[in-house]
């Protein structure tokens, strides 16, 4: 959510849960270092990446998402 590039470890659910445009997921390390490595060298692609990962962090993680689910569900359950 602070707008940076992810590099993560391709482990558990986080080829779901990081959007192709949003950094670099892999189980390979060379992968990773390479990915950082483009970080790095372009900071305008950095800078785009991690706008990229900002916005589906709160579209997936956000306290908006979170209220509006959590409304629904209050509603669902006093029908």
């Amino acid at each position: 959510m602070m707008g940076l590039p992810v590099a993560a470890v391709g482990a558990t659910e986080a080829y779901e849960a990081v959007p192709p445009d949003a950094g670099v997921v892999s189980t390979d390390p060379g992968v990773l270092a390479s990915g950082l490595r483009a970080f790095l060298d372009d900071p305008g692609h950095a800078a785009r990446t991690g706008a990229a990962a900002r916005e589906a962090a709160l579209d997936r993680y956000g306290l908006t998402r979170f209220l509006d689910d959590w409304d629904r569900v209050l509603e669902e359950v006093t029908r």
